[in-house]
């Protein structure tokens, strides 16, 4: 029956994996159909393994495991693409697994006969330390994940209550491991949890940040087109869209708005860098205009026009804040000497 049993998973693997367009058309429409196939693929395969499997095998149930782990997490993410590809890997290394099984499997019944009959009569054992394993891959998963987030969740607790069960099962203390193996369910449930929340929180920071900082274009950019009077509807439509940015509260939110204020640029075809190109034009007018007068020095004048071409190179340079704290500065010299010019 054994042997039956893992040719004909055999043979559903295979053609899974093999057929792996087949299966992700599937999952196009129904996207939990990769989890649940590579869960009962994991559950046939922990099924045929025992304490006494290779190394090798152990090794690769391992993998087997976390990648129906990273299935899980991808599809929740809502990321097929991933999952498909987490999915046929695992298939594949669960198609390996049962090619060894198979291989293996005479001379496995052969040279370990006491053992697999010592297994088979207390099976609490096995059940017990093959749950045990399992979690033990999972949390595996969990701690690469935390770690690739910059998680603060602290493992400790969890690797104490791993020491704990491993010890009752040694002292055949099935029960009492059972207990246990369910405190590390229930810490591993929390802790998902408590991982989604925190990568949910830096994935809401990570968008706030950017809206701060597209904020302050967008404050520029109405600042210089009020400057260089645009029409009351384009200066309005970007205030509206600045606006609409402040409020939003969710990474959704936030990137709908800036794809509004992208298309308003589009659309005006306006832009921070044309706008500053079309103020360093009004200043060097101003400049040149005062430069045919008497009441400066040509080390004054000079001072200004090298002004205007850091101005320039920084716009050239894409350092359009840096530019723009200049070009700020120079234009209130600017419209300080013409007020004093014009009132004497």
């Amino acid at each position: 029956m054994k042997s039956i049993s893992i040719f004909g998973f055999l043979i559903l693997t295979v053609s899974l994996v093999l057929g792996g367009s087949t299966i992700t058309i599937f999952a196009q429409d129904n996207p939990p159909i990769l989890l649940k196939i590579a869960t009962t693929a994991q559950d046939n395969i922990q099924s045929q393994i025992s304490s006494n499997s290779s190394d090798e095998i152990k090794k690769l149930f391992e993998e087997g495991q976390q990648g129906v782990v990273a299935i899980d997490i991808a599809l929740s993410n809502d990321d097929l693409e991933s999952a498909k590809s987490h999915f046929l890997s695992t298939m594949k290394i669960f198609t390996q697994i049962s090619f060894l099984l198979t291989s293996y499997q005479t001379s496995y019944q052969t040279d370990n006969q006491n053992s697999v009959t010592e297994v088979n009569t207390n099976p609490p054992a096995t059940n017990t330390l093959n749950d045990l394993i399992r979690l033990q891959g999972y949390v595996g998963s969990l701690k690469t994940i935390a770690k690739n987030h910059n998680s603060t969740l602290v493992f400790l607790p969890l690797d104490e209550l791993f020491v704990v069960a491993k010890t009752q099962i040694n002292k055949n203390q099935y029960e009492q491991a059972s207990d246990t193996i369910q405190e590390i369910k229930d810490t591993i449930i929390d802790f998902n949890a408590e991982l989604r929340q925190q990568a949910s929180q830096k994935e809401l920071d990570r968008a706030q940040a950017f809206a701060q900082k597209y904020l302050k274009q967008l404050d520029r950019l109405i600042e210089h087109a009020k400057k260089i009077e645009f029409s009351e509807d384009i200066i309005a439509e970007l205030e509206t869209a600045r606006e609409g940015l402040t409020l939003a509260i969710s990474p959704s939110d936030i990137i709908k708005e800036i794809r509004n204020i992208m298309l308003l640029h589009s659309q005006y075809e306006i832009s921070e860098s044309k706008l500053l190109q079309l103020r360093i034009i009004q200043a060097e007018e101003t400049i040149l205009e005062i430069s045919n007068t008497d009441r400066f020095t040509p080390n004054t004048i000079e001072g200004m026009n090298k002004n205007i071409e850091t101005i320039k190179d920084q716009v050239s340079n894409k350092e359009l804040e840096s530019a723009t704290e200049i070009l700020r500065a120079l234009e209130r010299i600017l419209e300080k000497i013409q007020i004093s010019y014009e009132s004497s």
